[in-house]
């Protein structure tokens, strides 16, 4: 009997013009994603309750957050965030996320929290999104009950980065000290990393905003 031979299967390399049409369409797909989640989010955050507010600037940066407690749920937050950055030198970056998180709270220990956070920035020639998961953690030192420490980190990798996005990452800690009751000033650090191959030639690999930061928390 003749034995039958499979001939590998290949794939033909895409012309100029359906590269483009396939990154067109990714992009349009991922931006339509984007609404779809950054809508969800906005739906819980209209029905949810202040928790906290809080701003932090340096001489290039400033950002606002707020945390909304989700009703008729035990410890699920709407995450909100606005950062304008000067520090690059060629042009301004807006970096917007939004998010839910579980939250573990003791008013007199520690805060920490798990979750996911949907990244939009704009950047000059460069913009796009990303879905990070991560969350924080901050507790009182011991014998200081005034004072706190702690972090967070959030990581979306190429999977869930849309777009001509590669990657987002933010890492970030803080030292805080309660000056009078439910209100926080704190002195922290923030590294926010993005990569973005839209052009190729010239993709962005960099942090966009790093260094120290001064700001406040409210409580209610």
């Amino acid at each position: 009997m003749k034995q039958l031979t499979k001939t590998p299967l290949t794939t033909k390399p895409l012309t100029t013009n359906e590269a483009s049409m396939k990154k067109k369409l990714n992009s349009k797909l991922s931006n339509t994603l984007s609404c779809a989640l950054l809508l969800t989010a906005a739906t819980f955050a209209g029905t949810a309750q202040a928790n906290s507010f809080e701003a932090n600037l340096n001489n290039d940066t400033v950002q606002a957050e707020i945390d909304l407690h989700i009703p008729n749920t035990q410890n699920l937050y709407v995450n909100a965030s606005m950062l304008y950055t000067e520090e690059q030198s060629d042009h301004s970056a807006i970096v917007g996320a939004i998010g839910v998180q579980g939250v573990e709270a003791s008013s007199s220990t520690y805060r920490a929290a798990v979750g996911g956070r949907l990244y939009y920035y704009d950047y000059g020639r460069f913009d796009g999104s990303a879905l990070a998961l991560g969350g924080l953690f901050y507790h009182v030192l011991p014998g200081a009950t005034r004072f706190s420490a702690g972090g967070y980190a959030w990581f979306a990798p190429k999977v869930t980065s849309f777009g001509d996005t590669e990657q987002v990452i933010e890492l970030g800690g803080r030292l805080a000290f309660r000056v009078i009751q439910n209100t926080d000033i704190f002195v922290g650090y923030r590294h926010l990393r993005i990569k973005n191959n839209k052009f190729n030639s010239r993709s962005f690999n960099d942090a966009l905003e790093k260094g120290f930061n001064a700001g406040f928390r409210l409580n209610f």
